[in-house]
């Protein structure tokens, strides 16, 4: 996570960045969990939101919405002279401090150029049928990736100016990452790539059949008395409304699980203890995240 600052982007310009696909990713779900949020949602769209994905997809010759649901990612570490867009690294979290039990947009998101602020922004473009199916689609890749983003606790705060767990060194089931493993890259995709027995390969590449095996296993929990509870916020023109609910669950989650479950606030050594509090409540804000974005698509795509 980095400073806040604020800025605009051009939609049909960061369509045009397929070339950057191979850059690192930001601060976020890593590429597993943001396929797993996708195949979720794959599986719960209408048959009209299905139609319209496929058609948005098209475009960019994908299929489903775990291929694109990193991009977001691959552009902000690109230099905007490159076609990447720096500036859009603001928007995958809010840091709201530990201290502070609820979400508030003059503290905490002063210029909008945040995850609370940007995706109801963008699924208003998405759904807009007047606007070009070039800006909707590069606003559909976004509202798959920023509603995943917001469903990670860490995404949504910080202790001590930590930068969501950034500057928080840790050693994981024994391993230290080459000295760069932190509590949000714990968070991120340690624990899911360690339980789920993931690898990530070269240029964050994954293996696609192996995500969606795991969707598939969290799906298949998945209530329908859970999935019309987590989505009953999502509502026409109350978007901005249901992002700052699903922002201040992952903050109270980040505040009692993230930190709380901490053994020691540096250095610590994390196993088994850290990972039976914590992983379940990885698969239930993967799970509530794909239900969800299901459900904002769903909306924002329906047959007018």
């Amino acid at each position: 996570m980095l400073s806040r600052f604020s800025s605009r982007f051009s939609l049909p310009a960061l369509l045009s960045c397929g070339a950057v696909l191979a850059a690192p990713p930001a601060e976020a779900w890593g590429p597993y969990g943001h396929a797993i949020v996708a195949e979720i949602a794959q599986d719960r769209l209408s048959p009209q939101a299905a139609k319209a994905v496929k058609e948005l997809l098209a475009l960019e010759n994908h299929h489903t919405l775990d291929e694109v649901a990193s991009w977001p990612d691959t552009i902000g570490h690109v230099p905007k002279n490159k076609g990447g867009a720096p500036e859009t690294l603001l928007w995958h979290y809010v840091d709201i401090d530990v201290n502070n039990r609820d979400y508030d947009r003059t503290r905490d998101c002063p210029a909008d150029a945040c995850v609370v602020e940007k995706l109801p922004a963008l699924e208003k473009t998405l759904a807009d049928r007047n606007a070009p199916a070039a800006e909707r689609l590069v606003a559909l890749k976004w509202v798959v990736h920023l509603v995943g983003d917001i469903h990670q606790p860490l995404h949504a705060a910080q202790r001590d100016d930590d930068k969501g767990g950034n500057t928080v060194r840790l050693t994981y089931e024994g391993d230290n990452a080459n000295g760069h493993m932190n509590l949000h890259a714990l968070w991120d995709g340690g624990i899911i790539d360690h339980q789920a027995h993931l690898t990530v390969g070269p240029y964050y590449s994954i293996d696609p059949a192996a995500a969606r095996a795991v969707a598939t296993r969290l799906g298949a929990t998945i209530t329908p008395d859970e999935a019309t509870y987590w989505a009953a916020d999502v509502q026409p023109g109350h978007m901005r409304d249901a992002t700052i609910d699903w922002t201040d669950e992952s903050h109270a989650l980040a505040r009692t699980v993230a930190y709380g479950a901490l053994t020691q606030n540096r250095d610590a050594a994390l196993g088994d203890s850290y990972t039976a509090i914590a992983w379940p409540i990885i698969q239930l804000r993967l799970k509530q995240a794909g239900v969800r974005l299901a459900a904002v698509l769903n909306e924002a795509l329906a047959t007018p």
